[in-house]
């Protein structure tokens, strides 16, 4: 027999001594790796918790970056919209200004005195006293028609049965003769007759009164009021009703009148006058108020440089 069958209780205690001393150094290195294994999970995770952090966060900050980008874009957008929206109805203003020129209400339109030829009188109709009577009888203006009479006055001459009807030797009177044919241009004068009756007031009532009548028979008529001419130095020196004075006061009344758009005045004393004294030219004249016949010629183109074109 040997030591090792002498003492066999030893030999065990020594063998379990090393088998549990090898076990306590596995189980040592064992909980050393699991730590370490447990370590890196922990750190790994926490990486990724703070990867998703930072990668939330970056999305977060390129969210809000690219909501100002789009709010900076959208008021790009909206300004650059404004600006093409301004200019292009300053570009349709301007091309519409250009293409469209103003409108003038005809109402408001006034006119001026123009050069016409003698057929511009073809269409008109004289109404007057024994002076327009002196164009009746010596002008030969065969297209023209005159509703004329010796002693004609404004008080009565829509009524004064005056107005020939054509094809007939019947008068009618001048109302009616207005409401029977229509005429381009009426030329009225009428005013000496009146100086002894009534007032200047009272004679520009009566001529309103008589225009305005005119203008609602004959609607698309030019009137000319003419002006009451003057008489000579020696007829306002009798001192009598017939003076210039009066006349004057009467024709500064009538000429307001005048509109310029549908009533014109027309001063026949800026023909006759002598620019010496402001009073008719005695050599117009064989008795102080009425024109000399071989005068009509230049009486027609005083007219024809006084027309109205519409």
């Amino acid at each position: 027999m040997n030591k090792r069958i002498k003492y066999p209780f030893f030999s065990a205690i020594v063998l379990s001594s090393i088998i549990y001393g090898e076990f306590k150094m596995l189980n040592s290195y064992v909980e050393k790796n699991e730590n370490k294994i447990n370590g890196s999970i922990v750190s790994e995770e926490g990486k990724k918790e703070d990867n998703e952090y930072a990668t939330y966060t970056l999305k977060s900050d390129e969210h809000i970056s690219e909501s100002i980008s789009v709010t900076e874009t959208d008021e790009n957008t909206k300004e650059a919209d404004n600006i093409e929206e301004t200019q292009t109805e300053e570009a349709t203003e301007s091309v519409t200004q250009a293409k469209a020129p103003e409108i003038t209400n005809e109402s408001d339109k006034t006119y001026e005195f123009t050069q016409v030829d003698i057929s511009y009188l073809d269409d008109a109709l004289f109404i007057g006293d024994s002076r327009t009577s002196t164009l009746y009888e010596y002008a030969g203006w065969d297209n023209t028609d005159f509703y004329v009479e010796y002693g004609l006055t404004i008080w009565d001459v829509l009524d004064a049965p005056i107005a020939s009807v054509p094809g007939s030797n019947e008068k009618i009177s001048v109302y009616d003769g207005l409401s029977a044919k229509k005429y381009g241009k009426i030329y009225i004068m009428l005013g000496v007759n009146e100086l002894g009756t009534g007032t200047a007031d009272t004679y520009f009532e009566q001529f309103k009164t008589v225009i305005s009548t005119i203008r609602e028979l004959q609607p698309d008529a030019v009137i000319f009021i003419q002006s009451i001419m003057h008489v000579t130095d020696e007829i306002d020196h009798k001192g009598t009703y017939i003076n210039n004075d009066e006349i004057n006061a009467r024709n500064d009344k009538i000429k307001t009148l005048a509109d310029n758009k549908n009533v014109f005045y027309i001063d026949n004393n800026q023909l006759f006058d002598d620019p010496q004294t402001g009073k008719l030219n005695p050599d117009y004249t064989a008795d102080g108020v009425h024109i000399l016949a071989r005068y009509v010629g230049d009486w027609q183109n005083f007219y024809l440089e006084h027309g109205i074109i519409k």
